[in-house]
């Protein structure tokens, strides 16, 4: 009967979801069953009886007439949604979090790369090997970044296209999401932790400088900003990949209830603010390392961040959708 019922929701995600068509998927599932159970107790097996029920109320056009449906059901075809199989979404989520792991150790890398100058001058000092080792940092954060981006170009469409997922599609991804969830806490928390205390080991160092380079603490917090930062991007990034998938159903559709509300990603009927909101995260990085790498006030540019996740929640509370 599982089979049944997966084949049921995937026949009807794309429907709106209104009482008339809840009634009626009802009422078509009560005679898949009857149907099912008749052909069990003739001795079918388990396999025959689920074929021969899909072959006789397989079809939703055939029988959306008798349901009360047809129009939904036509209307149905005037905008399309592509089937995403849960196959498809197991892969994207392995590719996805690869990509996000690159990224944030792109970002950390570019945040680590004016350390190196401070390490090569201080310790065998050469000022040129550190700027050299700076460029190469940086030129392999790009690289990652670059290898980030190409490995999801196969899943472009999920952006681009209007999809759809089943239930045991948002079960799993659910189930990922709750497993994530104390790792994402756990991330946010010392990602929060290490920004707070940068400032505390050049203070330190300061202190005992007659002991120490006090440039070592210089470099000691910019190993705390990138510790800070990454693990904030990654955390973030993974935790949305997840509400982004839940929300690929329409909330209008009875696919849209696989996820509750706030398992979403939410969305924006303006076209000026959906644009904006998608590249919103990605020019907040380039605005951040443009300004840290023309400034090198690295102790002070790292506040974009928190001021970037305060604009961001804003504006979702006031042009998202409810």
């Amino acid at each position: 009967m599982e089979a049944i019922r997966n084949y049921l929701e995937s026949m009807f995600r794309n429907l709106p979801n209104t009482e008339k068509v809840l009634k009626a998927k009802n009422e078509l599932f009560q005679m898949m069953e009857d149907k099912y159970a008749e052909l069990r107790r003739e001795g079918k097996s388990e396999n025959e009886a689920v074929g021969t029920v899909i072959s006789e109320f397989g079809n939703l056009d055939e029988v959306a007439a008798s349901l009360g449906i047809k129009e939904e059901v036509s209307g149905k075809k005037e905008n399309p949604r592509r089937g995403v199989s849960l196959e498809e979404i197991k892969s994207y989520i392995d590719d996805k979090i690869v990509s996000v792991l690159l990224r944030a150790i792109s970002i950390v890398l570019y945040i680590l790369s004016p350390s190196s100058c401070i390490l090569f001058d201080d310790i065998f000092s050469s000022r040129f090997s550190g700027v050299v080792l700076m460029f190469v940092m940086i030129g392999i954060a790009t690289a990652l970044m670059i290898v980030a981006h190409t490995r999801m170009d196969e899943w472009r469409f999920i952006k681009k296209e209007p999809c759809s997922i089943g239930p045991d599609s948002s079960d799993y991804i659910l189930e990922q999401k709750r497993n994530f969830h104390k790792v994402y806490t756990i991330l946010l928390s010392v990602g929060l932790v290490c920004l707070i205390c940068s400032f505390i080991p050049p203070v330190v160092v300061d202190e005992i400088s007659f002991k120490i380079n006090s440039n070592w603490g210089a470099m000691l917090f910019f190993i705390c900003v990138a510790l800070g930062v990454g693990c904030i991007v990654y955390g973030s990034s993974r935790y949305g990949m997840y509400q982004r998938l839940l929300g690929l159903n329409s909330n209008e559709s009875i696919g849209g209830s696989y996820a509750s509300a706030g398992d979403k990603e939410p969305e924006f009927n303006n076209k000026t603010m959906k644009a904006i909101m998608s590249i919103y995260w990605p020019s907040i990085t380039c605005i951040y390392l443009a300004i840290s790498f023309l400034t090198f006030h690295w102790g002070i540019t790292w506040i974009i961040w928190p001021i970037a996740g305060v604009v961001h929640r804003l504006l979702v509370n006031l042009f998202a959708e409810n």
